[in-house]
């Protein structure tokens, strides 16, 4: 082989090894920049949720804590239309004694007592009643409608209605507008706060009130 072509050949070869360094050396770098990138990009996002993480909580706790405010709020809101209702109902209970429909209730809320005790007792005319004293002409006309001549104390001092007590005081029916009230106050605050709740209209929660009371 001529001096020529063995420079041809070595020149030939060099150039190929370069071209393979040059391509390994560009794969290796090409890469490295990708796997650059991917970091560049984890750590930014990983900054982004570190950074941003805590306002994202801090968010959702104010969020959370506007939540119970609203809900105390209207809590509170409703709690006072309660505690108005039944100041409405309770005002017209005190004053139910002078409403046209007074004598009517008062007969009703006897017969009921009167009712209550002869299912215990043998014999309904061995009831003692015990009524307010500006109840004795209207009370009294009520036994005399239902033929009963009852032992009848004017002492009690009530809004409305009567005690019934057999004979002995072991048996006591109280039927005062107040002892109905009170026993039908839980119910008629969970009943108004749901009302409160469903109802576009407050007006009338009184009357509403004062009717399933004494119903």
């Amino acid at each position: 082989m001529s001096l020529e072509a063995i420079l041809e050949a070595i020149h030939t070869y060099g150039k190929a090894q370069v071209d393979e360094i040059e391509e390994r050396a560009y794969c290796q770098a090409h890469e490295v920049l990708v796997n650059a990138r991917l970091e560049a990009d984890r750590q930014e996002e990983q900054a982004y949720v570190t950074a941003v993480a805590p306002a994202v909580k801090e968010r959702a706790r104010i969020l959370h804590r506007a939540r119970l405010e609203a809900l105390q709020i209207t809590g509170s809101a409703r709690e006072k239309l309660v505690d108005a209702a039944m100041d409405q109902t309770r005002g017209h209970l005190t004053g139910m004694r002078t409403d046209n429909a007074y004598a009517a209730l008062l007969r009703r809320l006897t017969q009921e007592a009167l009712a209550e005790l002869e299912e215990i007792l043998r014999d309904v005319n061995e009831v003692h009643l015990e009524a307010d004293p500006r109840d004795r002409a209207l009370l009294e006309r009520i036994l005399s409608d239902l033929g009963l001549r009852l032992d009848v104390s004017f002492h009690l001092k009530c809004w409305g209605g009567l005690i019934a007590r057999s004979q002995d005081g072991q048996v006591v029916i109280v039927n005062t507008l107040e002892a109905r009230l009170e026993r039908a106050t839980p119910y008629l605050r969970r009943y108004l706060a749901a009302w409160f709740e469903q109802s576009s209209s407050k007006a009338g929660a009184g009357q509403v009130l004062q009717d399933t009371l004494i119903v």
